[in-house]
């Protein structure tokens, strides 16, 4: 089912700034695909422009770029000119491809929506629209999954096209090659278009002899999609089969020289995979991409094609969008991170981490980052320009990198292993069983965990705590401010008998008022009380402990005081602490920005098996709900949630049998 209708019109005002500002005479006549079949490439052209500045008033209006959608605005429109979706099954590998999409498939009057609460996806998603028949966001999934509607296809005697495009990033990544290979071995019709914007058909050489290289690569892409290239060398193949393999070897590697020739270094990988290779194509020439697609397009049993096509990007307006998108993804955490009580200038948590790291380097020649599936943030930065020879960006490779960190650390070095809570799902079996089976010291540091704001559920990071800590080996941490973070580094470079891992959230830290200096080690397993109250405890992990003494204050104008602690560890427990909470309190409520089976799950086992839960205390958890979170503000996000600090005190009155009161203090 869509969520939202692909017959929509620019009336309201919000729209304003997209459907008229900027005139768009050419856009304003296309709310499909099958409005593209009849323009001529004059048009069409016209087309990408308007979209392209459609595009950038986007951006503008809500400084959340996506240089990958600009850079593919040609190819979007060549794509749709051909094929026919949604009867067509297109697929983007990395949803931030996908806006010129999504414009021409009914959805440009909510573009203005796009990552907000209630509105578009920044990824395809199935229950958005037809146009979209399989979801993306963390990249490489595509040819797999479109691999399977293929085979689906000719299982059910279906002809629908499978296009699947993915981006250079996503090469890096395992599964392509895996997709690759089995597609090459099912031999099964579908069209992979590698959209890669690191390279450019026109090196550094002067004007004349750029346009040879253009054309020369425009008439070889045309040539080798062609029936009558494709045919030629199917005839030659089976020709040489008859007449003896020695014959047919040497005809192979013929064959092979002259598609080296024709393509560019690399070009054999794919054809040695089983993937007709075409290309380089000019991604910016609109003419030549629908002359190669309609090529390809018209071919029968082809196989599997791989459609290689060079796109540019603006590297200074690139460069100006990724600043504002990281300013911006900070900032999107600055009215939900609750202070202690006085006001400081905002601080990013991956700055606060890469400073202290930095700190604890200088003395430590062994300490090395490395980071995966990452954009890179100013801060690592700071890192790279300062010990560039200790810095590793490995790309869109987080198994990779995980068992890298490994092997760092079984030659001696302190590897921080740098990876996003929803990425380092991907390299699981390697935490498992090249690091923690073998208790090996890999410093584990997972970013944007828990909510993620305009980012939704594609990118969010609630599991990591329930999935880290159920490891034998594995010590699990999370800091609650700026100190704990810092302390929090310096613990993780003493420790050097099993693995470790810390995890912050997106967004803004709480400040202290010291400045920041090298962190004093934090005993394992050890937490703290913060504040001291009776009948009720808040027992707070991570980034909540800040909630709980927000609560805390709300509850003190009701008269009531309760205890926070800060739990520090998941995992191991700090067992004293727990026995002491439960034997001088009622009840005990631990708080978490995490899934179900995850820190409170840990609490509730131990105060079961220590036969706490027969006795006076009882327990509750808040936890994040067991169903994604859509995109929305991170305030708007933590009340879906439950978990601010009104909700908090709302669960503590409900317990103390104040139930009218945690009404009103919801209104």
């Amino acid at each position: 089912m869509q969520k939202f209708s692909t017959r929509l019109c620019c009336t309201s005002n919000n729209n304003d700034s997209f459907c008229g500002k900027v005139p768009t005479p050419m856009l304003d006549v296309v709310e499909s695909p099958i409005n593209l079949k009849n323009l001529s490439i004059k048009e069409l052209t016209q087309l990408t422009e308007e979209i392209r500045s459609e595009l950038l008033s986007v951006f503008k209006e809500m400084k959340k770029p996506s240089k990958a959608s600009l850079a593919a605005v040609e190819l979007t429109v060549a794509i749709h000119y051909v094929f026919h979706a949604p009867a067509d099954k297109i697929l983007w590998d990395v949803g931030k491809q996908a806006y010129a999409h999504k414009i021409l498939t009914g959805r440009r009057p909510l573009m203005h929506t796009l990552m907000q609460k209630d509105g578009l996806s920044g990824f395809t998603d199935q229950s958005e629209s037809e146009y979209d028949p399989f979801g993306a966001g963390h990249g490489c999934n595509s040819i797999s999954a479109g691999l399977g509607m293929a085979l689906a296809r000719d299982m059910k005697g279906k002809h629908e096209r499978i296009v699947t495009i993915i981006s250079n990033e996503t090469t890096m990544a395992g599964q392509v090659y895996e997709a690759m290979s089995n597609a090459g071995y099912m031999d099964l019709d579908m069209i992979v278009i590698l959209n890669d914007s690191h390279h450019s058909l026109h090196p550094k050489v002067d004007d004349d002899f750029k346009t040879s290289i253009s054309a020369l690569s425009s008439t070889l892409s045309k040539l080798q999609s062609s029936k009558s290239f494709r045919k030629f060398r199917e005839v030659a193949k089976g020709v040489t089969k008859r007449i003896g393999r020695g014959m047919h070897v040497w005809a192979a590697k013929v064959d092979e020289f002259a598609r080296g020739l024709i393509g560019p270094p690399g070009s054999t990988l794919f054809e040695e995979l089983g993937l007709y290779y075409i290309g380089p194509v000019d991604g910016h020439n609109i003419e030549d991409l629908i002359s190669v697609l309609q090529e390809v397009a018209s071919l029968d049993s082809m196989g599997p094609v791989l459609i290689h096509v060079i796109t540019e990007e603006n590297k200074e307006e690139n460069h100006r969008s990724q600043e504002n998108e990281i300013i911006e993804r900070r900032s999107e955490g600055l009215t939900d991170s609750p202070q202690l009580g006085h006001e400081v200038l905002p601080r990013a948590y991956s700055d606060c981490f890469v400073e202290s790291l930095l700190m604890e380097a200088n003395g430590d020649r062994d300490i090395v980052m490395v980071i995966a599936g990452m954009e890179m943030d100013p801060s690592f930065c700071l890192f790279r320009e300062k010990f560039p020879d200790r810095f590793f960006d490995l790309g869109m490779a987080e198994q990779h990198a995980v068992t890298f960190s490994a092997g760092l650390s079984c030659g001696g070095l302190k590897p921080f292993c740098v990876i996003s809570s929803a990425f380092l799902q991907r390299a699981y079996d390697q935490i498992v069983h090249d690091v923690d089976r073998q208790n090996i010291p890999v410093r584990f540091v997972i970013t944007s965990a828990g909510l993620v704001g305009s980012n939704g559920p594609v990118h969010s990071g609630p599991f990591d705590i329930t999935f880290m800590s159920c490891l034998p080996n594995m010590i699990v941490m999370a800091p609650s401010d700026e100190d704990e973070l810092v302390a929090m580094v310096a613990s993780a470079v003493q420790v050097d008998d099993r693995p470790i891992c810390f995890r912050y959230p997106m967004g803004v830290i709480a400040r202290t008022d010291k400045s920041l200096s090298m962190g004093i080690p934090i005993e394992i397993g050890k937490g703290r009380v913060l504040a001291k109250g009776k009948d009720l405890a808040l027992l707070g992990y991570g980034s909540m402990v800040q909630n709980c003494l927000k609560a805390r204050a709300l509850l003190l104008e009701l008269g009531i005081e309760v205890t926070v602690a800060d739990a520090r560890f998941c995992k191991p427990l700090d067992i004293a602490l727990l026995r002491d909470l439960c034997g001088n309190h009622e009840f005990l409520v631990t708080v978490e920005e995490g899934s179900i089976g995850g820190f409170g799950s840990h609490v509730a086992q131990f105060i079961a098996l220590d036969g706490r839960l027969d006795g006076r205390i009882k327990w509750r958890p808040i936890v994040l709900p067991d169903n994604y979170i859509e995109h929305a503000a991170p305030s708007e996000q933590l009340t879906l949630a439950g978990l601010t600090g009104h909700h908090i005190a709302a669960t503590v009155l409900s317990l103390l049998g104040r139930t009218r009161e945690a009404l009103l203090l919801m209104c």
